[in-house]
């Protein structure tokens, strides 16, 4: 029995939410980090929660994703459309922005679990350095933005 194009679409809807754990990776080593600066420097709690926010925002971007997929297949489930006509082709497309958003969620985590201790670590010890920070984070931060960018125009083509 063949597998169905519609299969692959839930299959891919599913995987995004892979982003969760490149969510949590660079949270789980920045709270630990946040938690000593804090206790050092209070007045530095605002300045950590911005650095923590970048990393929550890769399981958003799969979040946000999963919603797009979900919005097209829909009408293809409840009827609206013929289920047969979500082809294989566009269950494959499912698939590929799924990976391209869990691949490019990862580098990111690598890169922001390694920078954003050394960075709450060094606005410890200068807070004036908290800009130049945000933009070494931000870096990190745009290879997921280029995932979901790729993600969104390979869904532009799902009808």
């Amino acid at each position: 029995m063949a597998i169905e194009g519609y299969v692959l679409g839930i299959i891919g809807i599913a995987g995004t939410m892979l982003t969760i754990l490149g969510a949590g990776i660079p949270l789980a080593k920045g709270v630990q980090a946040a938690a000593a600066a804090v206790a050092e420097k209070q007045r530095l709690n605002i300045f950590i929660l911005i650095y923590l926010a970048l990393a929550e925002a890769l399981a958003i971007y799969g979040l946000l994703i999963a919603f797009v997929m979900y919005t097209k297949i829909q009408p293809y489930l409840d009827g609206t459309l013929q289920l047969a006509d979500f082809s294989l082709t566009y269950g494959w497309i499912y698939i590929a922005a799924m990976f391209i958003m869990v691949v490019s969620n990862l580098g990111a985590a690598i890169t922001l679990a390694k920078g954003e201790p050394a960075a709450i670590g060094s606005i410890t010890a200068n807070s004036e350095v908290f800009t130049p920070n945000l933009i070494y984070l931000g870096l990190g931060e745009a290879l997921a933005i280029y995932g979901l960018l790729i993600a969104f125009i390979l869904l532009n083509i799902v009808v």
